[in-house]
């Protein structure tokens, strides 16, 4: 078989380049790169609800903060869940646990209660609180077991009612 030259390309035939795909990146960047700001704008908008004192001989206690309703309301009583925790996520037993809370802004506590273990052995402490006025709350909690005292505070938004 004998081929002719005057045929064959000298150059080779290059498709096209396409740059549709850098569309597709750019977008994709886009969208994690909105997700991301969303998620860090969550979090630095939500206060921590976690709070670590040292109880003495009975070592380092978390208290994890719940509330409900989430975020809490200016209307009616917001039920508040104390769950002490050691540093292996277990609850710690403890003797009591009462609390305060007031605007922040000012050291003045508003109301305080004492928070009544729960009976289904959960180990969860519940109180109630009244936050009169939208805006940032703080609730200090004092935890005791034995002779041993600490406390912990949290940052609570109250949301206005909807």
């Amino acid at each position: 078989m004998t081929l002719d030259r005057s045929l064959a390309d000298t150059q080779p035939v290059r498709p096209k380049r396409s740059w549709g795909w850098l569309i597709y990146l750019g977008a994709a960047l886009a969208i994690v790169g909105a997700i991301a700001w969303a998620t860090l704008n969550e979090i630095a908008r939500n206060p921590a609800r976690d709070a670590t004192a040292d109880l003495g001989p009975y070592g380092l206690v978390t208290i994890r903060l719940t509330t409900d309703p989430n975020p809490a309301l200016p209307t009616g009583t917001v039920a508040l869940g104390f769950v002490p925790m050691d540093s292996r996520q277990r609850t710690v037993l403890l003797d009591g646990i009462s609390f305060e809370y007031g605007r922040e802004g000012s050291d003045q506590p508003v109301g305080s209660g004492e928070a009544q273990l729960m009976s289904d052995g959960s180990g969860m402490f519940m109180g109630g609180a009244q936050f009169p006025q939208v805006g940032n709350w703080w609730v200090r909690a004092r935890m005791t077991k034995g002779n041993a005292q600490a406390q912990v505070r949290f940052i609570v938004y109250v949301k206005p009612a909807q």
